[in-house]
Parts: structure tokens; sequence; C-alpha cells
């Protein structure tokens, strides 16, 4: 019985060790390298709820990523033009999504791992950005999370 549990107990080690070396998918975009997440409510569009409103209030805080955040107002400072932030996240792999239906000029966009295993952490990214009427950024605002062991 013991000689049992012992060749199971190795089989689950093997496998978690095939598994940890399962890379996450898609390569982390390099606006992600060494960024640590946030906590606090997760987003940047308006409460589109008095029960949101509430959770928000509770919260706090927003669940902003410092380095994230900190990267994005240098790279694109208050009143540089929205095609800018969009061509570098689409080139770096970030995925366009709907603005905030609260708020049509605060647009979105958002970067997921897939895959990896064990020891390896996915991270999850959303970047949002308000514009004016001519298309120039007034904010931007970076949230990350990690999924892992």
């Amino acid at each position: 019985m013991v000689l049992k549990l012992g060749m199971i107990a190795v089989g689950i080690l093997l496998f978690s060790a095939c598994d940890m070396s399962v890379p996450p998918h898609p390569p982390r975009p390099p606006l992600l390298v060494n960024v640590t997440a946030g906590s606090g409510w997760w987003g940047a569009c308006p409460p589109a709820t008095n029960t949101e409103a509430q959770m928000i209030q509770t919260s706090g805080k927003l669940a902003l990523s410092p380095e994230l955040d900190q990267r994005l107002l240098n790279e694109f400072p208050p009143r540089s033009n929205e095609s800018r932030i969009i061509e570098a996240l689409i080139k770096q792999g970030f995925e366009m999504l709907p603005p905030c239906k609260t708020d049509q000029a605060i647009h979105r966009a958002g970067s997921m791992q897939h895959e990896g295993g064990g020891l390896t952490y996915r991270i999850r990214a959303d970047v949002f950005w308000k514009v004016d009427q001519s298309n120039a950024i007034v904010w931007t605002k970076g949230f990350v999370a990690y999924d892992g062991l």
C-alpha cells in the first residue's frame, strides 16, 4: 500500500513538472513586464447601477497597477493622440474591447495569457483611457491580475 501511494506521489510530481514546462501564451507584452497587481475595484468605467456604485465605494480604491499606470502616463500622457495608444497596444497583442457602456469616451483594451501551469503565473491586464472630442487622451488607467499556483 505504501509503495502504491509512493508511486502515485511520484506520478503526480512528474505530471506537475511537465505542466510547469508549459509557458503562458501569448508571451507577456513588454508593457506588462515587471508590473504588480493592485487591490480594489477592477475597471475604470463609471458604475452602471447603484449596487456597482456601492461596491466601488466599499472597495475604497481602484485596483491599479502602480507600474503599469506610470508607464501609461509616461508613454501616453494627457493631450496625446489616441491613435498612439491604440497602435501600441495592438502591436503588443492587446485586444480592443468595447468602450464603457456608461461613458462612450472611455475606451479599453485587454491582454490575457492562457496555458502555463505549476509555478508559472499567467497575467491578465486591462488598459482604460478617456478621450476628449478631438480624440486626445484625458487620462489612462492600468489594471493587472495574476493567476497561478
